[in-house]
């Protein structure tokens, strides 16, 4: 099914590639749309376009690309790949002279760098792109006029609601002017959900509902991003009203939009506000849920937002492009070490592909037949036991005995008991009375596993078992997984399940995601 898949779209590249009409305004429009959607697939078109404009010599939409590829780093919360494309698309638009490309760097750049409270250059960017386009009167020059007054919004803090106001509606007059009636409201539902979320704030909640209202009819049912973002201030307009039950309605259904696509931002301000919304209810179990998430999600982009930082502040203080084209030597030394680390990288690159295509035929394997007992190995404390007890005459297990040690096993797993994080061979002896040697007897002939062999395979056959059946527990972290299964710490079980099943916890899931 893979290789269907990558055929199609190595055949779909290709008739892009080499159309000698390749009509850049369409895809650079589909590939616009996509871009809310689903920015993976937006990221398809967009390399095509990017191929296509370099060979046929069309910067400005060389450009565009790259801005394009930029707002989808935005949106999947990865700020250094942000800034980087913004500053192809200026580079290429400056050294084009192309005011629209450069105004569209502009508004990515501020846009980011207010996300990483970079305050001060956010504005300075931001007032760069709209200098660019003041004066355009077109349709894209309403278009990014409105976009750029929308990322303004950003700057502002909770108490300058006039501000948020006067910036909320500049871009409604600005995209209400646009003349292509399918374009024009596709960028007003950014605009009444932006005004209707400052308006809840103010408490404004007539007016705000009006404008929330309108964002929802207009918004396409297959704009995941805008329609998370609509449904979220729609909670938020209820959780203002005190009305935590409605809010928390509309929070899950944003919630769910921003999780399947990977609006993680999104995600990060949900949770909080869940977070909130619960406190209110005195829900004190789903107040500890969203809050535990909320840091889950801000710990995942923390270090990607420090290394953008980093990034930006040291490019306003060292030109190291300038620097390595004047040193040719180690122009040349650079090239050797790429070359060396491509070749590395390529190298890691086909070793983990081989890995990954070993992990999911063993999981697939597994999935199909259940998991390979291991083979019987003899444990050193049934030996010691022995060694103690050779003075002493065999003594045979009566038939009773071993049905009534069976039947003890049996209840023992349907329980689950073997879950427990104190089970012991001695504990367990006891609470069939009988001794441990006896049990360990009917263990070895019955079960073909000496006692831990037979403790580890059913808590290692519960899991894998969970995790076929039910994606949820796919979700936890190992050591979770562990301590459900009575394993004392996060090393004791991966080392188990990896005996049992050759492969490691995490290996496991990742590919039993591919396959189920």
């Amino acid at each position: 099914m893979e290789k269907k898949i990558i055929f199609f779209l190595l055949l779909t590249l290709s008739n892009f590639i080499f159309s000698q009409h390749f009509d850049f305004e369409n895809q650079y429009k589909y590939a616009r749309s996509l871009s809310s959607k689903n920015p993976d697939s937006s990221e398809i078109v967009l390399n095509t376009i990017i191929d296509s404009a370099q060979r046929k010599k069309q910067p400005d939409y060389l450009a565009k690309a790259y801005y394009l590829k930029s707002f989808n780093r935005y949106l999947k919360s990865d700020a250094k790949g942000t800034l980087d494309f913004a500053d192809k698309a200026l580079k290429i638009s400056s050294e084009n002279n192309y005011a629209t490309g450069k105004a569209l760097a502009y508004r990515m750049q501020g846009t980011q760098y207010a996300k990483l409270g970079l305050l001060k250059e956010a504005s300075q960017s931001l007032n760069k792109g709209l200098s660019e386009i003041k004066n355009e009167n077109s349709d894209e020059g309403h278009e990014l006029k409105g976009m750029i007054y929308n990322s303004f919004l950003i700057l502002f803090n909770q108490k300058e609601y006039q501000k948020k106001e006067l910036y909320s509606k500049n871009a409604v007059r600005e995209f209400q002017q646009i003349r292509n009636i399918a374009r024009r409201n596709e960028l007003l539902v950014s605009a009444y959900t932006n005004l209707g979320y400052t308006l809840a704030e103010i408490r404004k909640f007539d007016e705000s509902q009006a404008f929330l209202t309108k964002a929802l009819a207009l918004v396409g049912i297959d704009n995941h991003y805008l329609r998370s973002g609509i449904l979220h201030d729609i909670g938020f307009s209820f959780s203002q009203q005190n009305k935590p039950d409605s809010a928390v309605v509309y929070y899950q259904k944003a919630l769910k939009l921003a999780s399947q696509f990977g609006f993680h931002e999104k995600e990060i301000e949900i949770t909080r506000n869940l977070e909130e919304a619960y406190q209110q209810l005195g829900d004190a179990q789903n107040v500890q849920k969203y809050k535990l998430k909320n840091l889950e999600l801000k710990d995942s982009i923390a270090y990607n937002q420090k290394m953008a930082v980093n990034k930006t502040l040291t490019q306003k203080e060292e030109n190291f492009d300038r620097r390595l084209t004047e040193s040719h030597s180690l122009s040349k030394g650079l090239i050797a070490v790429c070359t060396a680390l491509l070749l590395v990288l390529g190298g890691i690159i086909f070793y983990l592909i081989s890995l990954r295509k070993k992990h999911k035929k063993a999981v697939a394997e597994i999935y199909r037949q259940g998991i390979t007992p291991v083979a019987y190995e003899e444990d050193p404390q049934e030996i010691e036991d022995q060694a103690e007890s050779a003075a002493v005459p065999d003594i045979k297990i009566s038939p009773e005995t071993e049905e009534h040690i069976l039947n003890g096993l049996k209840t023992f797993e349907e329980s689950l008991d073997f879950n427990n994080k104190n089970i012991s061979r001695y504990n367990l002896s006891n609470a069939f009375n009988v001794n441990t040697k006896y049990l360990s007897a009917v263990i070895k002939k019955h079960k073909k596993f000496n006692f831990n062999q037979y403790i580890n395979h059913l808590r290692i056959n519960y899991m894998v078992d969970k995790l076929k059946n039910d994606p949820q527990y796919r979700k936890y972290k190992i050591n979770h997984l562990a301590e459900i299964t009575g394993y004392s710490s996060h090393s004791a079980f991966s080392l188990e399940f990896k005996k049992i099943t050759g492969i490691h916890p995490s290996a496991f899931i990742k590919a039993l995601e591919d396959i189920s």
